[in-house]
């Protein structure tokens, strides 16, 4: 779980159910959790709370539905209506907004050139991107708060070695 994932899509397996089809820049593979339960359980393995996070978006961007899902700085994944899809609980997928190069229609182009179809309209995954880029940034902002605050407290130390 250590590579970069691109996208997750949901992949409905002939009498098992729906399962998430994981695209890293490695390659892809299929995972038997669904989409959001891969997300939910990435989560954890990071060390955070979904709710808190959720709590923390809701408060700030005052967006209550259609929330992204922040792992770290290299994984936000926003969630769209997927269009290849044969259920209706099959319909939910999610990309990682570092790598959506542009929004054209209802396509998600990704940097490495793969369009992804969707069922939302364009402004509404225009909308959805503008918010996992504005809490990526947030991310990578805390990130080196942190970072700066460790050297300060280093240089400090080594200064007055007391």
């Amino acid at each position: 779980m250590n590579e970069l994932i691109i996208a997750i899509l949901p992949e409905y397996v002939k009498g098992k159910g729906i399962y998430s089809r994981i695209y890293c820049e490695d390659g892809a593979y299929l995972d038997q959790r669904g989409p959001a339960l891969f997300l939910k359980n990435l989560y954890y393995h990071h060390g955070k709370d979904k709710q808190r996070i959720d709590k923390h978006i809701k408060a700030n961007y005052q967006i209550h539905r259609n929330l992204p899902y922040v792992i770290d700085s290299n994984g936000v994944f926003f969630p769209f209506k997927y269009r290849k899809s044969d259920y209706d609980k099959e319909t939910r997928a999610f990309v990682n907004v570092k790598y959506v190069e542009r929004i054209e229609n209802s396509e998600i182009v990704l940097i490495t050139g793969e369009k992804i179809s969707s069922l939302a309209s364009e402004k509404a995954l225009i909308s959805s991107k503008n918010l996992a880029q504005s809490l990526m940034f947030e991310e990578m902002v805390r990130i080196l708060r942190e970072q700066n605050s460790s050297i300060r407290f280093l240089t400090a130390k080594i200064k007055n070695p007391i």
